[in-house]
């Protein structure tokens, strides 16, 4: 039927619906299960759609908290969970 609109039902919806946590929120557990290894800034940028500055004030947050280390290896920043 042209013009109508098929709405889904509510357990369709439910399914179909992608619920993605915030990105500062997927970032801890991501940099957490990087383990010993940390990662690096540029690895981190690449997982998440934060700006480059909200990204970088966001790290140096955690860091000064206590939640993250960060060392310098070969030039670059390596950020480890506590």
């Amino acid at each position: 039927m042209k013009g109508v609109m098929v709405l889904p039902t509510f357990s369709t919806w439910i399914q179909k619906r992608e619920v993605k946590p915030p990105e500062a929120d997927r970032l801890l557990p991501l940099i957490a299960q990087a383990g010993k290894q940390g990662m690096n800034r540029g690895q981190i940028g690449a997982a998440t759609t934060l700006e480059r500055d909200v990204l970088d004030s966001f790290l140096d947050g955690l860091v000064r908290v206590g939640v993250l280390t960060v060392v310098d290896q070969g030039g670059l920043r390596i950020y480890r969970a506590v």
